[in-house]
């Protein structure tokens, strides 16, 4: 059946999808973007053919929109582009019933997967998700990240779904690279997962006042407003740094070879080298810090909040 069948051609059916888009994350995307994620093409290409551009007419205005008018070829185009859309950015929620549809996206996040050169029994629990999300996936006994997929595959719908968990799936059905690397150290030039990225996201996931405290150690300067931040908090930093080289000790077992480059690098001290693809110098600086304190080389004798972790690791 032509996809330009599937969408009911009816007043009722375009409010459901202006509704439905005008609180979508996606309804500043370009129309012939998310056309080519379901398949369907869309003629035009201007930067304003977004989904926000016809959603602001009820279903007879958009009758009267330039380019649409008497084509009703275009409306229904324009309506399963939406509407396809949606089964992506709520993923699942138009399946769950269907065992069979089910087992077809299982196999279709798979596929993306493979495609972006991501393993799918990457440990669950090294995924920045919430402490919260992390907890049920433990709970769950979900132990990898292909079950955490289908964990949120069989939860989509489920208002107790998590919105880091549910955001994730969405960009993942989109191949939405820049909110994936949100959650998995995923580097785009060679498509892979890598430790140099793991650690930066270590290091931007500390609370503020603990980067800070890591920036000052590394002697970086600080504004006086982040002096101010970084003295005042009530934080323990050596238990928020403790829980930081647990997961860093769990990566540096997932990527044995990196590993060792990267002791490698803070043993001739060029470590910053090592982390110049996490393109951000403050997080590059704190992730070079977190490495020294791993591999217990500090570049000073002071016995310091790096010297006490390094002596922690070391035992």
């Amino acid at each position: 059946m032509p996809k330009e069948t599937l969408v009911e051609y009816s007043p009722e059916e375009w409010e459901y999808l202006r509704e439905r888009f005008s609180e979508s994350v996606l309804n500043d995307t370009l129309i012939a973007v998310l056309g080519q994620n379901v398949g369907i093409s869309w003629p035009f290409k201007g930067s304003d053919e977004t989904p926000l551009k016809y959603i602001a007419f009820d279903f007879e205005e958009l009758q009267r929109v330039p380019g649409l008018i008497s084509k009703k070829s275009r409306i229904k185009a324009l309506m399963n582009i939406l509407r396809e859309t949606l089964a992506f950015d709520d993923p699942f929620s138009e399946m769950v019933d269907s065992a069979i549809a089910e087992s077809e996206e299982d196999h279709a996040f798979e596929n993306r997967l493979e495609k972006l050169g991501i393993t799918g029994d990457y440990p669950a629990e090294l995924i920045h998700f919430s402490s919260k999300t992390k907890e049920t996936l433990r709970n769950e006994k979900v132990e990898t990240l292909l079950g955490a997929i289908h964990f949120g595959q069989k939860m989509a719908g489920n208002i107790l779904i998590s919105d880091d968990l549910n955001a994730f799936l969405n960009g993942l059905a989109h191949a939405d690279v820049e909110s994936l690397t949100e959650y998995l150290p995923y580097r785009r030039a060679d498509r892979k997962l890598h430790l140099a990225e793991a650690v930066g996201l270590i290091a931007r996931d500390l609370d503020k006042s603990v980067q800070l405290e890591l920036l000052s150690q590394a002697g970086h300067a600080l504004t006086e407003e982040e002096e101010g931040l970084r003295n005042s908090s009530s934080q323990s930093i050596d238990a928020s740094l403790k829980l930081a080289m647990e997961h860093f000790d769990a990566l540096c077992e997932w990527f044995p070879r990196e590993a060792q480059e990267l002791k490698d690098c803070a043993a001739t001290g060029s470590a910053e080298r090592y982390f110049i693809p996490i393109n951000e110098a403050r997080r590059e600086c704190v992730a070079v810090t977190l490495a020294h304190a791993k591999f217990g080389i500090s570049a000073s004798s002071d016995q310091g909040i790096l010297g006490r972790i390094s002596g922690i690791f070391r035992r």
